[in-house]
């Protein structure tokens, strides 16, 4: 079921492993004075050009106390390329926070 949350309105929790080893929940970025949930994936031509700006902004503006938060929900039976494996190996090879 698609949904659009309300600019403002509170984020559904989530638990889910990440590119750095760790696991985040939404209490992880509870001290953010601003939380930016992305969605990414490995396949999307327009993902992939889009992943140095997205890097730049979350280095730029994590100093004012936004976080950012990527989330691959794509499956990787539907794009081998999207498993957990690719998307670490993509963000080690980009540098993202």
């Amino acid at each position: 079921m698609a949904f659009t949350l309300e600019i403002g309105a509170k984020a559904i929790d989530f638990n889910l492993p990440a590119t750095d080893g760790n696991s985040y929940s939404l209490e992880n970025f509870g001290a953010a004075k601003i939380l930016v949930l992305l969605f990414t994936c490995n396949h999307c031509q327009y993902v992939i050009g889009s992943d140095e700006v997205t890097r730049q902004s979350a280095e730029r503006f994590a100093p004012l106390g936004v976080a950012f938060v990527a989330i691959n929900s794509n499956s990787k039976n539907t794009y081998v390329e999207d498993d957990f494996n690719n998307m670490v190996a993509r963000m080690k090879e980009h540098n993202s926070p």
